[in-house]
């Protein structure tokens, strides 16, 4: 049995017992077998949240299946109905209770209709659809800001 398989086109779900919990696409992948990494390039991935979808994609993502951990760089974007945040990396931990957060050490933008929010890291809850900005964060509110 051959420890890493390659693989071209691929599509994914993934699931918290029954609970669809995100799905999404790869122009390619590579698993190892035997470490549950996981190497994707050209990666969507969305959360079918309640309210609206979260959609989030990175040309690079990597992580280890079997403890549930994930990275995302060479620029991530998320985007929530016209809210849309962009930040070079991020990574999901899982967290207690079942759920998990996707946390980013590098500046982030966060720009919606009629703001757009900066700062220097970031911690966002998908669960309920938080975004904290961490550092210090600056914001432009009201008529006038550019999208």
């Amino acid at each position: 049995m051959a420890p890493e398989l390659k693989l071209e086109g691929v599509r994914f779900r993934m699931y918290r017992g029954e609970e669809l919990r995100a799905f999404g696409e790869a122009a390619s992948a590579t698993l190892r077998r035997d470490s549950t990494r996981v190497t994707a390039r050209d990666l969507v991935a969305v959360l079918p949240e309640k309210g609206a979808p979260v959609r989030i994609s990175a040309p690079h993502g990597e992580g280890v299946l079997s403890k549930s951990v994930f990275s995302a760089s060479g620029g991530v974007v998320v985007s929530q109905r016209e809210d849309v945040a962009r930040t070079a990396s991020a990574r999901y931990e899982p967290s207690e209770g079942g759920g998990g957060l996707v946390r980013g050490d590098e500046p982030v933008v966060v720009e919606g209709t009629g703001y757009r929010l900066e700062g220097p890291r970031f911690t966002l809850d998908p669960d309920v659809g938080q975004i904290v900005i961490e550092g210090g964060a600056h914001l432009d509110a009201g008529r006038g800001v550019a999208r």
